[in-house]
C-alpha cells in the first residue's frame, strides 16, 4: 500500500529584471495556505532574456518534485504517519 504524501507545497515561479538588465528566476513559497509568498530560491546568475530565465526557473521547479503528477510535497515523518494510522485503526 502506498504511503500518504505530505501536503502540496505552494510554490510560484516569477522572473525579475535587475538594474543591470539581466533576468533572474525566483521561486516563492507560501505557507499555511496564505496568499503571502516568501523567497525560496533565486538564480545565482542572470540570463539575457526573460524566456531563458523563465525556462531555467521551470527546470528548477520541476526538480523539486519526485513525481510531477502530484507536485512538490512536504516531507512526511514515517513514524508519525504509522502512529496516526494505528490510532485510526488502520495498521500498516
Amino acid at each position: 500500500m502506498r504511503g500518504m504524501a505530505g501536503q502540496l507545497i505552494s510554490i510560484a515561479l516569477t522572473v525579475d529584471q535587475h538594474d543591470e538588465g539581466d533576468y533572474f528566476w525566483v521561486l516563492l513559497e507560501s505557507f499555511d495556505n496564505s496568499l503571502e509568498f516568501e523567497p525560496l530560491m533565486e538564480a545565482a546568475k542572470g540570463f539575457p532574456t526573460y524566456a531563458e530565465a523563465l525556462q531555467a526557473g521551470y527546470v528548477v521547479l520541476k526538480g523539486l518534485s519526485e513525481d510531477l503528477n502530484v507536485g512538490p510535497r512536504e516531507e512526511v515523518d514515517e513514524d508519525i504517519e504509522a502512529e496516526e494510522e494505528n490510532a485510526l485503526g488502520n495498521p500498516r
